[in-house]
């Protein structure tokens, strides 16, 4: 069986650092399987599609591995299509370190069909480098209508490798947020920060306990108010 190189670009969809050298904590490789799943019906039979390989993360260069379609996997592709039914793929990411992990994601036929097999892929990578996600994505404008897509259009797949790292969120900045703290105080303990408070916007935390005792002791002494009346009659 042949397969067809193709030696891509990989696309940094997002660029949080300055340095690309500097995104990822460590530099690494890694090796991806993809199968895929022509067939119909609830439970999917994967079967080989191809590979991608990324040698480094950092170089942002990805060696795609894929066979063209047999006539069986043409017609299984184009049956879906016509159904409307989802084109499957299962991506087994080995790292470095020998690790595994599988992701499965899904498209409709009839779009991957209609873009006569131009698809694209999206990894996801964390902090140190580690594959978090791989999805297939079809950018296609199709309407998925229904019409049959000729088997002559659905020979090679071209493949595009999206690399996005993840984004670092937002850091509170605490340290200007104390300096402007200090410099208040020290403003107001110098006497160059003028009060422009009404009286009781000031002092309101000293006149409301007062105000509270008052309410208070008066509910408590309901026999004094009355004796203060009767001693008028």
């Amino acid at each position: 069986m042949e397969f067809s190189v193709f030696t891509l670009f990989i696309i940094a969809l997002t660029a949080p650092c300055i340095n690309p050298v500097e995104c990822l904590e460590q530099d690494s490789s890694v090796f991806i399987k993809l199968q895929h799943a022509l067939n119909q019906g609830p439970i999917p039979t994967f079967t080989e599609r191809g590979n991608i390989t990324i040698h480094s993360l950092r170089l942002k260069q990805a060696l795609v591995n894929q066979s063209p379609l047999t006539e069986q996997e043409k017609l299984q592709l184009q049956q879906l299509s016509k159904k409307n039914e989802l084109y499957k793929v299962r991506a087994v990411v080995t790292a470095q370190d020998g690790s595994q992990r599988t992701f499965i994601s899904s498209v409709k036929a009839c779009m991957l069909a209609e873009s006569e097999l131009d698809d694209k892929f999206s990894i996801s990578l964390d902090y140190i480098g580690r594959v978090i996600g791989v999805t297939s994505i079809i950018a296609s404008k199709s309407t998925c209508e229904g019409s049959e897509v000729s088997l002559e259009r659905l020979n090679e797949f071209t493949t595009t490798v999206y690399v996005r790292h993840t984004e670092t969120g937002v850091i509170p900045d605490t340290a200007s947020f104390m300096q402007k703290i200090e410099r208040e105080r020290e403003a107001q303990a110098k006497g160059e920060v003028k009060d422009n408070r009404s009286f009781l916007a000031k002092y309101w935390m000293y006149i409301l306990p007062v105000v509270i005792i008052m309410i208070i002791s008066t509910a408590n002494n309901p026999d004094a108010q009355g004796g203060g009346a009767g001693g008028g009659q």
